[in-house]
């Protein structure tokens, strides 16, 4: 760090340190709520941002309990508001963009996928449904969330589904949807949209791979629950 820069870290308030301290190389030295801090950038009348960040970190169980909560949860926290939930919400999508595109995992079970996509949708409170399209070797090739519905339903036909893993070059797709309830149990509505996918996939040449309902800690495979593997 240059003396000059150094000196000016010296003459900056607490609030403004954290700033400093960044551009110099040093995040992470930063605590979470400094971190929270930078990016929401301003507090609430009487509060500072690093006093608000504490505030919420404090009644929320910290950065992985604020994580988990999600987006119309951080609404609720007093202070944030839509702008800062905002910029929170933004923050976590840009986070598992570049984890998505460092990772390119290879799904060929149930097992990989379910450790693939469960933390993807901690926080998720309204049900979404989603495509990994995969190469002949199960290699990622693209993920999407096709449609987002309620806390308790969300839409999709095969057509669409499809038509996403072939604009990829998909040789098989996987479909997977949340339970914003944490219960991965199947409903008879999802038992029969695994049907039609299937009839669907195996119409194109692009078989459905799986379909997956992810919980809050745990997943539903249709194709281990089914013996899809087993059969001739």
């Amino acid at each position: 760090m240059l003396p000059e820069f150094r000196m000016r870290i010296l003459d900056l308030s607490p609030e403004q340190r954290p700033r400093e301290r960044l551009l110099a190389g040093h995040g992470e030295s930063l605590a979470d709520a400094e971190l929270l801090a930078l990016l929401w950038g301003t507090g609430r009348q009487g509060q500072s941002a690093v006093e608000l960040a504490q505030a919420v970190l404090g009644r929320t169980g910290g950065i992985a309990g604020l994580v988990s909560l999600g987006l119309n949860d951080w609404l609720e926290q007093p202070g944030l508001g839509p702008a800062k939930a905002g910029q929170l919400w933004a923050a976590m999508e840009l986070a598992r963009r570049a984890q998505r595109t460092a990772e390119r995992p290879r799904i060929t079970s149930p097992r990989a996928a379910g450790a693939y996509l469960l933390p993807r949708c901690q926080g998720w409170t309204e049900e979404r449904f989603g495509l990994l399209a995969l190469n002949a070797k199960g290699d990622l090739l693209a993920e999407r969330i096709l449609s987002q519905g309620t806390t308790t339903a969300t839409l999709i036909s095969p057509r669409e589904f499809f038509r996403e893993a072939l604009r990829y070059g998909a040789t098989s797709a996987l479909a997977y949807h949340n339970h914003p309830s944490g219960d991965p149990t199947p409903s008879r509505e999802d038992t029969q949209l695994t049907r039609r996918l299937q009839a669907a996939g195996e119409s194109l040449g692009v078989p459905l791979a799986d379909h997956l309902i992810l919980g809050q800690d745990r997943y539903h495979s249709f194709r281990a629950a089914e013996g899809w593997d087993q059969r001739p």
